[in-house]
């Protein structure tokens, strides 16, 4: 006997917001929400997660969209969270497909695949723009532009811990247990999609122990400015300290995004404080670490200077056994030697160095102006007997 062909469903649209911060938002009710929630119940039984890529948001965020677009009193939005399955998205094809105001799509098996009349708003009626809707939303699309400033840092942390690992120091332990928890940390969240308790009491020790070493050893670089290039120890403590700073830098970048993420979950209202810290983080980094791998220049250039004083003199200035030439002479001796120490300490991240602060400067540039929302994410809400869910997913399940 044949399968009786599903019949398409009409389901409730709006396209909310003002120009150039738009949502278009699909109430989903009656019989396709249920089948779309347990396609989703399937998904997460099947693999722990509603979908491949979702990741967790404040339930109060997503709410919004209801409320934004509500017409109605109290008792009727309250029924409404119980019995609706919202989807938003600011792709600029979906907006463009479903028109302006309010009104009805029909969705088929392939997406939508028809549409009602849409009906202006009335002037009337106010429609409020479901801010930390559309806030998570951004920072979602803001969070995939970190993925090629991260492929850099974990090329380049690799070889730091083992330059930091085979010197023994008071808090280089300290710093490479801060290090790999941060890593575990980013690893499960990018498995699970949120975050724990254990994660999150993980992340905030993490967070203190990293914070008070990058401050410790930022110190110790900036004071070994005039390092004392007669010691050999003394130059090598200053490649350690420099290496330190470095990956204590990449830890604080790090630990910056999961804060972002962590407040998506946690905390909606503190999303943009904690996107203006990620910002703030990766504009010192970049300062930074061109500082740090401007130490061997530095020192080429003295070499230079020296060189050209020492070629200056004459036979005497140059020859005689305390004389200036003999002054200047150790004075290079000790450059040449500090310059192929710090060349040897700098080898092992050069070769990824400058592929870092280029992906660091785009994304930089991305998270000031994340407007190419061709691949917008979903942002996805229901209210069942289990409770609230909400979570974003780059996933297009609106086509």
């Amino acid at each position: 006997m044949d399968t009786p062909e599903e019949v398409p469903q009409e389901v409730a649209v709006r396209r909310l917001g003002k120009e150039g911060s738009e949502l278009a938002v699909f109430e989903f009710q009656g019989k396709l929400r249920e089948q779309m929630i347990s396609s989703l119940r399937e998904g997460y039984l099947a693999t722990g997660s509603y979908v491949p890529d979702a990741k967790a948001v404040s339930p109060q965020g997503a709410m919004s969209l209801a409320v934004a677009g509500a017409a109605t009193g109290a008792t009727a939005l309250s029924a409404a969270f119980s019995s609706t399955l919202y989807m938003a998205t600011a792709n600029p094809a979906t907006l463009m497909s479903i028109g302006n105001g309010v009104g009805s799509a029909v969705m088929g098996a392939g997406g939508i695949v028809g549409q009602a009349p849409f009906i202006a708003v009335a002037s009337s009626l106010p429609v409020v723009a479901p801010i930390l809707a559309m806030q998570a939303l951004n920072t979602a699309v803001m969070m995939q532009q970190f993925k090629q400033v991260d492929r850099k840092l974990d090329a380049i942390k690799g070889a730091l811990d083992k330059a930091i690992g085979r010197i023994e120091a008071t808090h280089a332990g300290e710093l490479l247990a801060a290090s790999r928890t941060v890593d575990d940390i980013y690893r499960q969240y990018g498995l699970d999609g949120s975050f724990s308790n254990d994660m999150l009491i993980r992340l905030a020790l993490a967070e203190r122990d990293a914070s008070a070493l990058a401050a410790r050893f930022r110190q110790l670089v900036e004071a070994r400015s005039t390092t004392n290039f007669d010691d050999v120890e003394e130059i090598q403590r200053a490649n350690y300290d420099a290496h330190s700073a470095m990956l204590a830098s990449f830890v604080e970048l790090r630990v910056s995004y999961l804060r972002v993420c962590v407040d998506m979950q946690e905390n909606p209202k503190s999303v943009a404080s904690s996107i203006d810290r990620l910002k703030a983080v990766i504009d010192d980094g970049i300062v930074f670490w061109q500082q740090l791998q401007d130490r061997s220049r530095v020192l080429k250039e003295q070499i230079g200077q020296l060189e050209a004083k020492l070629q200056g003199m004459n036979w005497a200035e140059r020859n005689l056994p305390r004389g200036e030439g003999a002054t200047v002479g150790k004075a290079l001796a000790n450059r040449v030697r500090a310059y192929t120490e710090t060349m040897e300490s700098e080898r092992a991240i050069m070769s990824e160095f400058h592929s870092l602060v280029e992906s660091a400067r785009a994304t930089r540039k991305a998270l000031e102006a994340p407007a190419d929302a061709s691949t917008s994410p979903t942002l996805v809400y229901w209210k069942d007997e289990l409770g609230e869910h909400a979570f974003v997913t780059e996933k297009n399940l609106i086509s």
